[in-house]
């Protein structure tokens, strides 16, 4: 969700997002499980540990967070996500280039 899709256009009122203090850490999760109904759908974040598989090569996970979103928010997380992800992308690429003092096209 962008600037102007929480409240921070001109246009409309704004949404206030508030976070306590208890969920300001946040939740490390390294891994997700989606589901779906016809009702909404459902985001379990777990964390797994990879260093812990047993013989049989089952990697223990514990769900971390469950996210049930419904299907008309869904489009707008998908889009919210795919454009920060991009962004992300963007900067990382751009950081990553080598430093150079010739101008461009020279």
């Amino acid at each position: 969700m962008s600037g102007e899709e929480q409240g921070h256009g001109a246009q409309g009122p704004q949404v206030k997002v508030q976070v306590p203090p208890e969920v300001q850490r946040g939740v490390y999760a390294n891994m997700a499980r989606v589901n779906h109904s016809e009702f909404e759908f459902s985001i379990d974040f777990a964390n797994a540990d990879f260093a812990g598989q047993d013989a049989a090569g089952n990697i223990p996970a514990i769900v971390v967070t469950r996210v049930m979103v419904s299907h008309e928010f869904m489009p707008r997380l998908l889009e919210a996500l795919q454009d920060n992800y991009s962004r992300y992308l963007t900067r990382r690429d751009i950081e990553g280039l080598p430093e150079t003092d010739e101008p461009l096209g020279g």
